[in-house]
């Protein structure tokens, strides 16, 4: 009996310890790298805020985002929650674009016009000079190195009638095929369980969020117990997985619920940092 309490005990001491690391925002650094550019480029990835606050004015995350100096920051869906407060994510979204220019496409939780609409979503996004990417795609130049920018709303409206995925298929057909591209190519699209539809279409990286790193890790164990999605133990919760020719870039996120611990499972912004690769 005292052998079980006492492994009880220490069950409880770990998930509680497990909890407590969860909470302090993290910086994750991938280095990737493509004979595509010409100078390094920094990326920061916000996904899945769903409207959590971190500090007064949201001032504890946008310390951590100035913090990794990035060129750009990606938002790959669900910084406004269909349920939260708007506030939260508001005031992310207000102060982000100081820092560095802001590209942004719909989450699930943005698509379900619980809140606001869909279209009001995008609006609220627009105003705070965020480009959105809803099947659109723009090219930039930093440091001489050109990157073109791609997005699609997320599939929700249709994800759970549309067995074969062909709509989707379609909002990537209607956004090109990027094979034969010189520029370096990023898509951003929330769900990463889709990654192998988005890889046909040639991106040399796509980031997206969603999975909120399985909620539950046990390090050199388990990556994540469950995934919306992909279920238990999910084959995509969290890092940096190759499709076909493509890297995927999946975020933990960012999203805080009382009544849903994250266990080993930090709230991150992961760091890209790319650089030239020598032809």
């Amino acid at each position: 009996m005292k052998l079980a309490l006492l492994f009880l005990g220490m069950a409880v001491l770990y998930l509680f310890i497990g909890w407590l690391v969860s909470f302090p925002i993290k910086l994750r650094t991938y280095s990737l790298s493509s004979s595509k550019l010409s100078s390094s480029v920094r990326i920061a990835v916000v996904s899945d805020l769903h409207s959590t606050i971190y500090g007064q004015n949201q001032q504890r995350l946008l310390h951590k985002l100035r913090q990794s100096q990035c060129d750009l920051i990606l938002m790959p869906g669900d910084i406004i929650d269909d349920i939260k407060p708007l506030k939260g994510a508001e005031q992310f979204l207000d102060q982000a674009p100081a820092i560095a220019p802001c590209y942004y496409c719909t989450g699930n939780h943005e698509n379900i016009d619980t809140l606001i609409s869909l279209e009001e979503v995008k609006k609220r996004v627009r105003q705070a000079g965020i480009t959105v990417l809803d099947s659109k795609k723009e090219t930039i130049k930093i440091r001489g190195t050109a990157l073109t920018i791609c997005g699609i709303d997320d599939p929700r409206q249709y994800a759970y009638v549309d067995r074969d995925r062909q709509e989707e298929i379609q909002l990537m057909k209607n956004l090109g095929d990027m094979k034969a591209s010189s520029e370096y190519t990023i898509l951003l699209a929330h769900r990463p369980e889709r990654a192998e539809i988005y890889a046909q279409f040639g991106f040399d990286l796509i980031v997206s969020g969603h999975a909120h790193g399985g909620q539950v890790r046990i390090p050199g164990l388990i990556n994540g117990l469950f995934a919306p999605r992909q279920g238990w133990f999910p084959k995509r919760a969290g890092g940096l997985y190759h499709e076909k020719n493509t890297e995927l870039i999946v975020s933990r996120g960012l999203c805080q619920r009382w009544y849903l611990p994250r266990i080993y499972n930090p709230v991150e912004i992961p760091i890209l940092e790319i650089h030239p690769l020598d032809k």
